[in-house]
């Protein structure tokens, strides 16, 4: 549990910090303009339930996938599911939510099939 968190920890921030901006500022103009009230709530939502989905169950968390839904959240609240849903943004990240474990997956297999294949698996 200590080594995943330890590999997966940097690799989220790493990540939320390569391309959260890019993101949020998308989400932001695409999904539903929000005030620094809604701002301020999304980040302690997120904020809250990053720390107890790691600190109670040891599952990391993606920050800015947190905080993407935090948006679609206040854009269903505005303007309606129906509203929020029919906008391209918030399809192309359930889209891109639904395929990226997939690639996951495809990847992490691979690189074991390759690991084994290569003798690095046997002890």
């Amino acid at each position: 549990m200590i080594l995943a968190t330890l590999v997966v920890a940097p690799s989220f921030g790493l990540g939320s910090s390569l391309f959260g901006q890019k993101i949020l500022q998308n989400t932001g103009k695409e999904i539903i303009l929000f005030g620094k009230f809604e701002a301020i709530f999304i980040a302690f939502v997120t904020a809250s339930l990053l720390i107890l989905a790691s600190v109670t169950k040891g599952i990391p968390s993606s920050l800015v996938q947190l905080n993407v839904a935090g948006i679609i959240g206040f854009g269903v609240a505005k303007l309606g599911s129906k509203n929020i849903f029919k906008k391209t943004a918030v399809n192309k990240f359930f889209f891109i939510w639904l395929l990226s474990p997939i690639i996951s997956f495809s990847l992490c297999f691979f690189l074991i099939w390759l690991a084994d294949k290569q003798g690095f698996l046997n002890f």
